[in-house]
């Protein structure tokens, strides 16, 4: 028989703001596993671009010049979908960093951030793999680039 006084009361919901959820990817996942390895010799911009990709759940490897990230590519044993790098950069530019991962990791994508025009610095840039946002940007321009340019990984 049904005692209406046995029945347990339900608990209090507590109210949250969700948590943002990130897009899903092509495989079904809500959360991206690409790594991107991010070169950026200006600090804060290098921590707030690092920030943002880390919130959305890529595993970011950071480095603030050209050297240390073709060390860090060295030294890491997964791979690199994506290399997000400054055009100028103090003893080695992007595009010659992005020449030299590219002959490493013939696989990885590149995505040139600058506040130099692209036609500017190199009309001739490997175009197949490579894209390009122009300094400065919006948070939400440069996650869609980078996702954008991640998808385009997938679809090839």
């Amino acid at each position: 028989m049904f005692e209406p006084s046995r029945v347990p009361k339900p608990e209090p919901q507590v109210h949250r703001k969700a948590a943002p959820t990130a897009k899903p990817g092509k495989n079904g996942n809500s959360r991206p596993r690409e790594t991107i390895l991010l070169v950026e010799d200006e600090r804060s911009v290098r921590e707030f671009m690092a920030r943002n990709l880390s919130k959305l759940g890529y595993r970011v490897l950071v480095a603030a010049d050209g050297e240390s990230a073709l060390a860090q590519s060295v030294s890491f044993q997964g791979e690199i979908h994506l290399l997000v790098t400054d055009v100028m950069m103090p003893n080695m530019n992007g595009k010659d960093l992005a020449d030299r991962l590219c002959a490493l990791r013939p696989q990885i994508k590149v995505l040139f951030v600058s506040g130099y025009s692209r036609a500017d610095l190199w009309p001739d840039v490997c175009e197949d793999q490579t894209d390009w946002l122009p300094k400065p940007f919006t948070v939400a321009q440069f996650q869609r680039k980078v996702r954008h340019v991640l998808d385009s990984i997938n679809e090839a």
